[in-house]
């Protein structure tokens, strides 16, 4: 009897990418409603950042990061018919994923297009459903017409891109540098930071703003947001990366940035004729599992038929954990690291 052990990323205390272990494991238990799948790829994402930091809401330490995972079924549960062994899928596994071995429930999981390979399958679990999800649910095609995308060179802002070409949707991306240049290859207007404040540069193509603004900065970016809007437009709010430094958290910096968030009133909003959405993935998913599994397959499968090409930075062996982390909090990297857990 061939007797498997788990190896798996774990962070005991809070703090920087030193903070990750690689560890063996006990096998993941599997329950009735479960699938266990051998993970071949796994996407490092913002929100492993936070797991790491102690700042992701609901994931206690000690706990294991990992987002996104895509794999092979290798056992399931005495209640689950949806899933055959063998089969390869993708999950979003919000924590867990940076190990071999990740136990899923079986609700969660999409079969992955067999011409799409597994570590670019593993770039869309998280950053495509979020992208899909907020171009065509958090705001409605087709009225919206032209957005805004902070990030765009990153993971969601280059799906996005790819995305708005597909819709027909007129997309400004905010870069710096050689990433301007990117944006452009993906279709998008180049806007770039450096200028200066981006809702003037902004008007220079779009005089009277833009119908949708994409904003994972947070904090006080949210009115420079806000300025880029036209009359109804809609800020999209989706991350806080604007909250660290370096990827680390800063207590005087997240106060800072608190405090210089913009306020709103009632009246305020009504008057403005703008509106705020925020979007986290994982509850929505929890609400809504069929829309989950369904804009999952749907970016699946346009990325299977080339209709997006979501930008793989680097596949990095799970033993360089700690280079992926320092990557993501130097900023350095364009678009997707995914982790290889066989290796």
């Amino acid at each position: 009897m061939t007797v498997h052990v788990n190896r798996k990323i774990l962070i005991r205390r809070a703090g920087g990418p030193d903070r990750l272990e690689l560890v063996d494991a006990p096998m993941p238990e599997c329950a009735a409603d479960e699938v266990i799948i051998r993970n071949e790829a796994v996407g490092v994402a913002f929100a492993d950042v936070l797991i790491r930091e102690g700042l992701y809401p609901g994931v206690p330490l000690p706990a294991t990061p990992g987002y996104e995972a895509v794999g092979i079924v290798v056992s399931k549960g005495r209640a689950v018919d949806s899933v055959e062994i063998g089969a390869r899928v993708a999950a979003l596994t919000v924590h867990r994923g940076y190990a071999r071995y990740v136990n899923v429930p079986a609700a969660w999981v999409v079969a992955v297009p067999p011409t799409l390979d597994s570590p670019t399958a593993a770039s869309l679990v998280l950053n495509g459903l979020t992208a899909i999800q907020m171009l065509t649910r958090s705001v409605a095609l087709p009225s919206t017409q032209s957005i805004l995308i902070w990030g765009a060179a990153g993971g969601v802002g280059s799906i996005l891109l790819d995305l708005a070409r597909h819709f027909g949707v007129t997309a400004y991306g905010v870069a710096s540098g050689a990433r301007t240049e990117f944006v452009a290859r993906k279709g998008g207007v180049p806007i770039d930071r450096s200028e200066g404040d981006v809702s003037e540069t902004l008007k220079r193509y779009a005089p009277a703003g833009v119908d949708a603004v994409f904003d994972g900065v947070g904090g006080p970016n949210v009115a420079v947001s806000q300025r880029c809007l036209n009359e109804g437009g809609m800020v999209v709010m989706f991350g806080i990366q604007g909250g660290l430094v370096g990827g680390r958290r800063k207590w005087v910096h997240l106060i800072r940035s608190a405090l210089a968030s913009p306020r709103f009133t009632a009246f305020g909003v009504m008057k403005s004729n703008r509106g705020l959405k925020g979007y986290m993935v994982e509850p929505l998913a929890r609400q809504f599992p069929d829309r989950y599994r369904s804009d999952l397959s749907a970016v699946l499968e346009l990325a299977a038929s080339g209709a997006i090409a979501p930008q793989l930075d680097e596949i990095l062996p799970m033993s360089k954990v700690a280079e992926a982390h320092r990557r993501m909090n130097a900023g350095t990297h364009q678009g997707k690291i995914v982790l290889d857990p066989a290796h």
